[in-house]
């Protein structure tokens, strides 16, 4: 059966955010809650799996804020940030209801919703999330434009990833993606839900701010060095 290609780039957003928050939330809701480390890696190797395997089809964003900063590029359009938005959203909804089945077992400790508390406020978690965002963002921008990196990609983001939570993950929780915190949050309820919007705010400014940076250093080829 022959598919559009954006019905494609729609089921490979939906792969591959699945994949992404099934990995690194599962990590956290089967027994690697305290292990920064191993959440880190967990986290790291989903987006290492999803950009291998369909980062081809729809350049695997898996979060709303890099399909944000392709759209503000101009290397989207803007319907097809809805499409990837949705896409998303479904893809790590449908991850966080897959590992809730497994709630009845022992190492169960939750969907890994992110949050925060005292005497950790919003503003501080925005703050982090919107400059640990940006720094992500700003690399994919970046490193995806450069031919010889693109190859690398997926190392790139990995490793780019795992580092930024081990930076941010005490502080913040480090999401750096709204979808990320909102499919488990919706889920849970309670504190995670009501806390929820400062996931969104935070990612949504580091990517907006990711642009104008790239886009003011923004060269050509033959203007390196």
């Amino acid at each position: 059966m022959k598919l559009t290609l954006l019905i494609r780039q729609f089921l490979a957003e939906f792969y591959g955010t699945f994949i992404l928050v099934f990995v690194g939330t599962g990590s956290i809701a089967f027994g690697l809650g305290q292990d920064l480390l191993g959440v880190a890696f967990a986290f790291g190797t989903g987006a290492l799996i999803a950009i291998y395997t369909i980062g081809h089809i729809s350049g695997a964003h898996l979060n709303p804020a890099v399909s944000l900063a392709m759209a503000l590029d101009r290397r989207m359009s803007w319907k097809q940030f809805g499409i990837y938005l949705l896409a998303q959203f479904l893809g790590a909804l449908f991850a966080s209801s897959t590992l809730l089945l497994g709630s009845e077992a022992d190492a169960f400790t939750g969907l890994g919703a992110s949050g925060f508390s005292a005497p950790t406020t919003a503003i501080v978690v925005i703050i982090f999330e919107m400059f640990l965002t940006f720094i992500l963002v700003y690399t994919v921008l970046a490193a995806s434009q450069r031919k010889p990196l693109q190859p690398l990609m997926g190392l790139i983001v990995a490793l780019t990833l795992t580092g930024l939570i081990l930076i941010g993950g005490p502080i913040s929780s480090a999401s750096f993606n709204p979808i990320r915190s909102l499919a488990p949050a919706l889920l849970e309820g309670g504190t995670a839900l009501s806390q929820v919007w400062v996931y969104v705010v935070g990612p949504l400014l580091g990517s907006t701010l990711a642009v104008i940076f790239y886009r003011i250093l923004k060269f050509k080829d033959s203007d390196t060095i």
